[in-house]
Parts: C-alpha cells; sequence; structure tokens
C-alpha cells in the first residue's frame, strides 16, 4: 500500500451513513459536501432548505438527502435517524453542527433569548447524541463518530454571549462525558470550536478580507475524525483557526493554596495571597478578544 492510498483510506466513508446539522449553509454544507466526497450517504438536516445543497451532492455522483425541521423539537432527533436509516447503510456519524446566536449583555439578556439558544445549541445536540446511542448500543459495531461543535466562547466565555458560551461551554463537557460513556460501543466522540467565516459569524469577522477563514478547513478535521483515521482518537476538544488545530484540555490548576486547620471566615482570607499573589490582578480578560483582532488563525489557546 502507498503512503497516498494508505491516506486515501484513512479517509474513506464508504457504506456509511453521516448526519449533518445546520448543513444548508456555512461550514455545516462544507463538511456535508466532503463527507459525501468521501464517500458517505449524508442527511443535510436543518431548519432552512438544505434541498439544493443535497441535489448539488447528488449531481456531483454522492449520496444526499435533505431533512427540513426543527431540531430543537422534541421527537425530531428520532425522526432524523430515521430518515437516516433510510440509506440502506449503517448510521455510523453524527455531526451536530447546527447553532443560532442571540447577543446580549446579561442584563438584557431575555428568558427567550435564554432558552432558545440552549434549546438549539445543547438540547437539540443531546437529543440527538442520545437517539444515536440507543441506537448504537443495540447494534454491535464500531467505526462509529460524533463530532460537535462547540465554541471558544464556550472555552473562555465572551461578554455579550451569556447564552452561547453557556452552551457551548456545556457541550463541550457532554462530549468529555459521551467519551467515557460510549467508548465500549465503538464510538468516538469528540468536539470541534470552529473559527470560520459564515453567515452566522458574519458580525465578527465580517471585515476580514474575502477567502479568510474557510470552512472548508473546518470540514477537512471534521472529515478527518469521521472516518478510520480517527479511529483512536475521543475525548477530546479541538479548535480548528485558521491554519492551527489546537488540542485543548478541560480545567486544569494555575495555582494552589494549602490551610490544613484553622478553616474560618477570617483564616479564608489567607487564600488571597496563595492564589493571586504575584499576578497582578484576580481577574484576567478571557483571550478570546484576539478573535476580533486578528485574522492570521493564531489566537487564544
Amino acid at each position: 500500500m502507498t503512503a497516498s492510498s494508505g491516506i486515501r483510506g484513512g479517509l474513506d466513508l464508504s457504506g456509511r451513513a453521516c448526519i449533518v446539522t445546520g448543513a444548508a449553509q456555512g461550514i455545516g454544507a462544507a463538511e456535508a459536501r466532503l463527507l459525501a466526497r468521501r464517500g458517505a450517504a449524508v442527511l443535510c438536516a436543518d431548519l432552512a432548505d438544505s434541498g439544493p445543497l443535497a441535489e448539488e451532492i447528488r449531481d456531483a455522483g454522492g449520496t444526499a438527502v435533505a431533512w427540513r425541521g426543527d431540531l430543537a423539537e422534541k421527537g425530531a432527533a428520532e425522526d432524523v435517524l430515521d430518515a437516516a436509516e433510510g440509506f440502506g447503510v449503517p448510521v455510523s456519524v453524527l455531526v451536530n453542527n447546527a447553532g443560532i446566536v442571540r447577543d446580549r449583555m446579561v442584563f438584557n439578556l431575555d428568558d427567550e433569548d435564554w432558552d432558545a439558544v440552549l434549546a438549539v445549541n445543547l438540547t437539540a445536540p443531546f437529543r440527538l447524541c442520545r437517539a444515536l446511542a440507543r441506537y448504537w448500543r443495540a447494534r454491535p459495531g464500531g467505526g462509529r463518530r460524533i463530532v460537535n461543535t462547540s465554541s471558544e466562547s464556550g472555552l473562555y466565555g465572551n461578554a455579550g454571549q451569556g447564552n452561547y458560551a453557556a452552551a457551548k461551554a456545556g457541550l463541550a463537557s457532554l462530549t468529555l462525558t459521551m467519551a467515557a460513556e460510549l467508548g465500549r460501543y465503538g464510538v468516538c466522540v469528540n468536539a470541534i470550536a470552529p473559527r470560520a467565516r459564515t453567515p452566522m459569524s458574519e458580525a465578527a469577522f465580517g471585515g476580514l478580507p474575502d477567502g479568510t477563514l474557510p470552512a472548508e478547513r473546518i470540514a477537512t478535521v471534521v472529515a478527518w475524525l469521521a472516518g478510520p483515521a480517527g479511529e483512536d482518537i475521543t475525548g477530546q476538544v479541538l479548535v480548528v483557526a485558521g491554519d492551527t488545530v489546537r488540542r485543548m484540555r478541560t480545567w486544569s490548576p494555575v495555582r494552589t493554596a494549602r490551610q490544613p486547620a484553622d478553616w474560618s471566615a477570617e483564616s479564608a482570607a489567607r487564600f488571597r495571597d496563595g492564589l493571586f499573589a504575584g499576578d497582578g490582578s484576580r481577574y484576567e480578560p478571557a483571550p478570546i478578544g484576539a478573535l476580533f483582532t486578528e485574522g492570521s488563525g493564531e489566537g487564544p489557546g
């Protein structure tokens, strides 16, 4: 086997059905196109009409169908899975990409905008993951993949995005939990935090030159995780930004203060020196601010 054929084999998705949510445009459309080119039968799910994308994939010789509906509604996950089973090949890959933003500072963030963002960005992906987990548990096999779409807002926090950051942080933590739960069923579960110029991110990246932060680069990483080459990768959160991919870690200690005895409200003041002395500040702004001041792909991490 040549090196090039090995690479092709590591990315070959022939004989597998993939579900991609939020597939009508942006990152989801790029993911669906590439997975189809790699041989997968792709179900393109979106609240908007992904029919034109499915037709484009079929015209190019691929296999795709569109599912249109509200993924946040109860029962939608099961409907999507039923539709994907119609391909007649194992449903092996779920790419949870669909998302919305309704940015507000916390004092202006009402219940409606909180609930809507949590429903689309966290509850809907959870229900799809649950539906696939139940499906896979009842059917022996391997090569199963879940790729969730988190965000650097969820990893770092971001002013004006309390709802979105909470949802995406929750999805990152859910990814780690499901990786621990589903490994025994041949499922690899990972998350990406993509930085791409899309209609949803136009407010953040619209000032960058055309061609900056292309969605196709995100799709490349997703196809890698979805294929045989991603067989031993699970429980990871990867920031994909421009020409850079970063492997992230969960919360880890920065400094530790010890006080074996004499715990009281008064003695607790000693923790200040142990935890913060020499740092200059008890609060360091999150590095996500670099997102809006650069376009090279380097930044927070």
